[in-house]
């Protein structure tokens, strides 16, 4: 599979027994992070753009902003919805994304090394940003957890059962 066939939901991993030599590195999970976030960002840069150029064309016109602010509101849940489908559902059934593959990693199950399934995909996706609302620092202490964990799991890895691994 190549790594922009983005179409494909099967999943090849039949589950195998893990070594702990195949535990995914800080190192590799910060840049899978990060390449994900630029992609993340370009998608949410769409509605962004669409909403200056609209505030900018309709100037004050009192219905045109409103019909910018809808159609900034419709692309941004539209993004929202194909973020949490593409880094929540899809990285559950396929166990990658983008920035996972690459950097040779997968997304597995803990008990059975297989791909964890799309509800625990969304939970792994939602449950970081829920809990980030209420307690500001989640993330930081969530991204920085398997510096110090003899598994190199998250806060929310341990919550869902899961490990990043190398392929």
């Amino acid at each position: 599979m190549s790594d922009f066939d983005f179409g494909n939901l099967e999943s090849s991993d039949l589950g195998k027994p893990l070594d702990p030599a195949e535990l995914a590195r800080w190192g590799q999970r910060a840049v899978a992070l990060v390449s994900d976030l630029l992609l993340s960002i370009g998608v949410f840069l769409i509605p962004t753009i669409v909403l200056f150029a609209g505030a900018a064309a309709v100037g004050d016109d009192d219905a045109g902003s409103g019909a910018v602010a809808v159609l900034a509101l419709v692309g941004y849940l539209a993004a929202t919805i194909w973020s949490c489908w593409f880094f929540g559902y899809r990285q559950g059934i396929t166990g990658t994304t983008p920035g996972k593959r690459q950097q040779g990693l997968r997304l597995v199950d803990a008990e059975t090394g297989r791909p964890p399934g799309g509800a625990r995909g969304v939970g792994r996706w939602l449950v970081p940003g829920l809990i980030n609302t209420v307690v500001g620092v989640y993330s930081i202490i969530d991204y920085l957890w398997p510096l110090w964990d003899v598994r190199n799991q998250r806060v929310t890895d341990k919550m869902f059962r899961t490990l990043v691994v190398g392929d």
